[in-house]
């Protein structure tokens, strides 16, 4: 009675284990993801028509980011602002990163994001170096014709302007 009791619950615990961990996307598609993420870099080191227009191809027309503080924008406020902003930005360097992702039950994928951007920043009162680590929580969602980024909310941002901190927020 004992022992199939106990075959019983390592039965049980190998179950739930194998079910509690999140099952990986194809890595076709996280490929294809990474270089989207890439194509932001290729924006903000060499801000284009050309390139802007490439980084913001993979946003859904419904589009949400959500900032840490629970502020949402849609897409065409941060196609806007996102635009202007690398304008003015002389990137220096910009290191996208998938820190971890996962396909949910329903075929979208989530992916916890990092990026690490340097530069400097044109202002009314001089030039001024900035330092930004982001990490945001994406999902990602396959349409007709490609894998579109539907959403992202921000984990944690911390910018720095000439050294200082300026913005640090999420936990």
């Amino acid at each position: 009675m004992t022992s199939k009791f106990a075959a019983a619950l390592a039965c049980a615990l190998v179950a739930s284990t194998s079910t509690a961990r999140a099952a990986e996307a194809p890595p076709d598609v996280i490929k294809t993801i990474a270089a989207d993420y890439q194509l932001g870099c290729t924006a903000a080191l060499d801000p284009t028509d050309a390139n802007l227009t490439a980084a913001f191809s993979f946003l859904s027309p419904d589009y949400v980011y959500t900032d840490a503080k629970g502020n949402k924008e849609p897409r065409d406020e941060i196609v806007s602002k996102g635009s202007q902003l690398m304008k003015q930005l002389h990137t220096t360097t910009c290191a996208p990163s998938i820190v971890s992702q996962s396909l949910n039950p329903d075929g979208t994928i989530t992916v916890v994001s990092a990026l690490h951007l340097t530069g400097s920043l044109q202002t009314p009162d001089g030039n001024h170096n900035l330092e930004v680590d982001a990490i945001t929580q994406d999902a990602w969602k396959q349409s007709a014709s490609a894998w579109q980024e539907i959403s992202s909310q921000e984990l944690h941002n911390t910018a720095k302007l000439d050294g200082t901190v300026i913005d640090d927020e999420g936990p």
